[in-house]
């Protein structure tokens, strides 16, 4: 069974210097599908303005991977990093389409566990702990610098992707 949600942010998670930069793109429109097929497979549809033509064509050209954020339905979801390649790019009447196949890079169970090793090294514990990783859940628009640039550095190291 497939399931279609409405794609709702894509970030770019560029390598730079060691660290992971988020750059948002605006989209106009969108949607993420999941496969649930047994290689974990998701297609991301995106509707974006004609500047970002020749990047994705870059990309798709030397035949990259890009490492993306997505959030989906509400801006209240968490991030999932994903890791993709671009499948096609349609130029429309205003701004192109991109099609990204992609697969999960960050499980929601390392983000959790990344969330709790920056709030012990800033120095929280017991009660404060606690109070502090409850608000930083809440409030997760975004992945932990930490997990994004460890996550970044093993694909990047495995040599199974082409990052970009």
């Amino acid at each position: 069974m497939v399931k279609t949600f409405k794609l709702y942010s894509l970030s770019l998670l560029e390598g730079k210097e060691g660290e992971v930069n988020q750059r948002l793109i605006p989209i106009e429109d969108g949607l993420i599908i999941n496969m649930e097929n047994q290689s974990q497979t998701w297609f991301i549809e995106a509707v974006i303005d004609h500047e970002y033509y020749d990047y994705f064509k870059k990309v798709k050209e030397n035949s990259g991977h890009i490492l993306v954020d997505v959030i989906i339905t509400s801006k209240d979801n968490h991030p999932a990093a994903m890791i993709t390649k671009v499948q096609t790019i349609s130029k429309l009447s205003k701004g192109i389409s991109v099609l990204l196949e992609a697969k999960l890079a960050l499980k929601r169970d390392v983000i959790i566990e990344d969330v709790l090793k920056d709030l012990v090294n800033e120095g929280y514990s017991d009660e404060q702990l606690l109070t502090q990783f409850h608000n930083k859940m809440e409030n997760l628009a975004a992945h932990p610098q930490s997990a994004l640039n460890t996550i970044y550095r093993t694909i990047k190291e495995n040599g199974q992707y082409n990052l970009q």
